[in-house]
């Protein structure tokens, strides 16, 4: 594996971004994850060679905001997520960083747990997120959300006229992976209209890579976006639309939707 020329001294390298890694057919173990704890835990009960196959990939991210409940296998990488870089800093400052994290990862969306000032103008706030974990020997990932292009009187926002997926790539949220090994494009919600898909993905990746050319890039998918049903099959046709552009998927999955997530997987567990 190859260091990071970004952040990679202070915890450990990172893996590096290479052409060969890109657009080969999806097999669950050769492209990068991010899950939820809770969902990986009861995915991993359900479907326990499924997610063996996951863990058994490059590198599989399992988030959670404290500590407790069910232990990971020791093959994946537990990540404390927080929703501002006020509240990394926080939970560094108070000594409330989960013992044995060393990746930290910033949420950042328009919620009323994130600080005004950082929903108004998020790339400054992510540079401190990176900034801050980097300082303290943390390994951080970045995964703003489109939303942000929503907050009044905010320095960039959606202009009439136009979707908030572009107003998220004018305004250059992607531009934020300068600052974090990793970045997340949070495509969920249009998984389904493969033209306003792939515009997202491929251009929100090339404006993460051309401010890092290392970075791991990911986006989300799910078969329940906003709580709506979205058939296994078409979640799999959406990763397999924007594989050439990403290195893997972050999986949002609802307890009533376990079986879809599970066909998902499955539909991908064949290379």
């Amino acid at each position: 594996m190859v260091g990071l020329v970004v952040f990679a001294g202070a915890a450990g390298p990172w893996p590096g971004v290479s052409a060969s890694s890109m657009g080969k057919p999806i097999g669950l173990s050769s492209v990068y994850w991010i899950f939820y704890k809770e969902d990986f835990n009861h995915l991993n009960v359900e479907a326990p060679a499924l997610i063996k196959q996951v863990a058994a990939g490059p590198g599989t991210y399992v988030l959670e905001q404290r500590a407790g409940g069910d232990r990971l296998p020791a093959s994946v990488i537990p990540v404390q997520y927080f929703f501002s870089s006020t509240g990394l800093q926080a939970a560094i400052d108070h000594h409330q960083v989960i013992p044995g994290v060393k990746v930290v990862a910033d949420d950042l969306e328009n919620f009323a747990v994130t600080p005004a000032l950082e929903r108004k103008n998020p790339i400054p706030a992510l540079k401190g997120f990176g900034d801050a974990a980097h300082a303290h020997g943390y390994r951080s990932i970045l995964m703003p959300g489109r939303d942000l292009m929503r907050v009044p009187g905010a320095v960039c926002s959606q202009r009439p006229g136009t979707t908030i997926s572009q107003a998220y790539l004018r305004c250059g949220l992607p531009t934020a992976a300068a600052y974090a090994p990793i970045y997340v494009i949070q495509a969920a919600a249009v998984e389904t209209n493969l033209s306003a898909l792939r515009q997202l993905v491929q251009d929100g990746a090339a404006q993460a890579r051309k401010a890092n050319p290392h970075a791991l890039v990911l986006a989300t998918l799910s078969v329940s976006p906003n709580g709506l049903y979205v058939p296994a099959s078409a979640a799999a046709v959406a990763a397999e639309a924007i594989r050439p552009y990403v290195q893997g998927f972050f999986i949002n999955d609802l307890r009533t939707s376990d079986s879809r997530m599970i066909a998902f997987l499955q539909a991908l567990s064949k290379p």
